[in-house]
């Protein structure tokens, strides 16, 4: 076992949305609990606008506040059925809710509970670790947040993760090899997010790779993104999946047609 460039005694895997903790780093999650290390994870939102997969399951066209909200719920339980496959208690998890697709618009209205409610959890845990999303993400609840955890935790040790895109290579910080074990037991609680399997189950279930790989932390790029750069990138995203530019391999990120956005504009959202 391969020892990490980073302590893993406590480590706070933050998550946007639920099945981010488990796909970015569920082979770090078994690898802490190994080591004798505490895992926290914290669910920023709880993925309830997410309208497509919940047209398709409920065969409705028009999904209003009172689905989201049972969406967001059942969502929550699909999390702690993935995170008790990875061995991670109960309490571990740590669901904040805040709005799901909302998390940029905070951050240009100058809306600071979010990294108030971070850096309370970090002073509450005290972590040797961080895990957070990446500045580099395509998705824009993923660069908020990164933004929102470097704000909120200046002296932590922090790692990285992409899923929607890729990371500059140059600032790798590590690959974390999964045995075999690890592999079965990370597919394994991906399958508990069943309503994320409904649209792209093969594609989902690829994240279960040899390779976890995270990045160093980003101080020095986290941003507020402008409305007009937002909307960019969300085509840029949306073009790469219709495309198929995300392909399923160890080396690259794999997109499900899940995980698109609601929004004008949005061309993935009708695969």
């Amino acid at each position: 076992m391969l020892a990490l460039p980073f302590s893993t005694q406590r480590a706070i895997i933050m998550a946007p949305h639920p099945d981010d903790d488990v796909i970015a780093a569920g082979g770090l999650m078994q690898r802490v609990l190994a080591t004798g290390g505490e895992v926290r994870v914290v669910f920023v939102t709880d993925g309830e606008n997410n309208p497509w997969p919940q047209r398709y399951l409920e065969r409705k066209l028009f999904v209003k506040a009172k689905d989201r909200a049972t969406w967001g719920k059942m969502r929550r339980r699909e999390a702690l059925c993935s995170l008790e496959r990875l061995g991670v208690p109960e309490q571990s998890a740590i669901f904040l809710a805040f709005p799901d697709q909302g998390i940029a618009k905070m951050a240009r209205q100058g809306d600071d509970r979010l990294r108030d409610a971070l850096r309370k959890i970090v002073n509450d845990v005290q972590p040797t670790l961080i895990v957070s999303p990446s500045a580099f993400d395509l998705h824009a609840d993923h660069r908020a947040i990164a933004y929102f955890a470097h704000a909120a935790a200046p002296d932590t040790p922090i790692a990285t993760y992409v899923i929607h895109g890729n990371a500059p290579q140059e600032r790798l910080l590590c690959n974390l090899d999964l045995s075999d074990c690890d592999r079965n037991r990370k597919r394994h609680a991906i399958e508990c997010h069943e309503s994320q399997l409904a649209l792209s189950r093969e594609r989902f279930l690829a994240y279960a790779r040899r390779t976890e790989s995270f990045y160093t932390a980003e101080f020095d790029v986290v941003r507020v993104d402008s409305a007009m750069r937002e909307r960019l990138i969300a085509l840029r995203h949306s073009l790469r999946v219709c495309l198929g530019l995300y392909p399923d391999s160890e080396d690259s990120g794999v997109q499900t047609a899940a995980d698109v956005q609601d929004s004008a504009g949005d061309v993935a959202g009708l695969l």
